[in-house]
């Protein structure tokens, strides 16, 4: 599934909603996400991607393409996001690094990092095509 499509969205919302796990880490949590793919044009990604989600109450209650107002904004450049998909980066450590920008309560979104840390987890388990450069970089289960 292509990173970021219809297809890898709805896949997304359904196996987070699915374990039992995210929902008991992330029950406290109700927000919504903006991740922001920056462009990397000397890799082929010659456009944004922009992503997001609403976590309430542990599930995931919406999935979307495009912009939108939401409690935090993540931005970085695609590759950040390739390295932590593939585990190369973890996702906690981006925030503290700043390789992953936050726009909102740095410290609110740490207080949930076990729910994050799984939730990237999960996205793992989806086969997974990245774009440009990063497609010998794919995730395939």
């Amino acid at each position: 599934m292509l990173l970021g499509s219809d297809e890898y969205l709805q896949e997304f919302k359904k196996r987070l909603n699915e374990d039992k796990e995210y929902e008991k880490l992330a029950k406290s949590v109700n927000d919504s996400y903006t991740l922001y793919l920056k462009e990397e044009p000397k890799k082929g990604i010659t456009e944004p991607l922009i992503v997001g989600f609403t976590v309430e109450n542990g599930k995931i209650t919406d999935v979307w393409r495009g912009e939108r107002k939401t409690n935090f904004i993540l931005t970085a450049p695609y590759g950040v996001y390739v390295d932590i998909l593939t585990g190369k980066l973890n996702v906690n450590r981006a925030f503290i690094m700043r390789k992953l920008k936050v726009k909102g309560s740095l410290p609110r979104l740490l207080k949930t990092s076990k729910a994050t840390e799984l939730l990237v987890e999960v996205l793992r388990t989806i086969p997974t095509e990245f774009h440009g450069d990063y497609s010998k970089k794919s995730i395939k289960v």
